[in-house]
């Protein structure tokens, strides 16, 4: 077994691991905006440079002015979808139960061009009708042409892969491994560019 044969087994250890870890803490982790937001802004990171459903991956970027915006949308993703021009797309996640909450956050991304974003990209757990039926004042204004909103379902398995890559890369000296081993694992796995929530933001998305 070469070098390199092993610290993808020692990754593969270690993603199974974090895995089973991951899995009891689902219920309390799809509520976690911080955390959620965190997995994402990490597998996408790693995936600049990789084209998922016709759409490249560019570049990641913060979102000004952050006093403003005061966390709401998390962080910009920039995309090139086939024969067009860039796209800079708004990753806002809102996986609060209290619609009160909700819904301020809606009336609050009303705005969201103000932050240099062309589209809007909501997750959140429930389907379109759920929420449309939930917020039917300010969902669909965020949903419509002017805005470009989207909205993606936020389901605990789709989550499960992105919270184990973020468990990995956070307990690495534990398991042993470096941040190329687990970069060359996720590579070999294909496991970014196949998982279901990174492709439904770029599927669902209106580009």
């Amino acid at each position: 077994m070469t070098s390199i044969d092993a610290q993808l087994r020692a990754v593969a250890t270690a993603f199974a691991v974090e895995r089973q870890v991951s899995l009891p803490e689902l219920s309390r982790s799809i509520e976690d905006k911080e955390k959620i937001a965190a997995g994402l802004l990490l597998c996408l990171s790693l995936a600049i440079g990789q084209t998922i459903a016709d759409v490249k991956i560019a570049r990641l970027a913060r979102i000004y002015p952050s006093g403003r915006n005061q966390g709401l949308i998390d962080f910009k993703l920039v995309c090139l979808p086939v024969d067009r021009h860039p796209v800079e797309l708004g990753i806002c996640v809102l996986p609060f139960l209290d619609l009160e909450v909700v819904n301020d956050a809606y009336m609050r991304l009303l705005v969201s061009k103000d932050f240099g974003i062309d589209l809007l990209c909501l997750i959140r757990p429930g389907d379109l009708k759920t929420n449309l039926r939930q917020s039917p004042t300010w969902l669909p204004k965020l949903l419509s042409n002017d805005i470009g909103g989207s909205l993606i379902s936020l389901k605990p398995i789709d989550l499960l892969g992105i919270l184990t890559t973020l468990s990995v890369f956070g307990h690495k000296q534990q398991h042993g491994v470096t941040n190329e081993a687990i970069c060359a694992y996720l590579r070999t796995e294909e496991l970014l560019i196949n998982n279901e929530l990174i492709k439904s933001i770029l599927t669902t998305t209106r580009f």
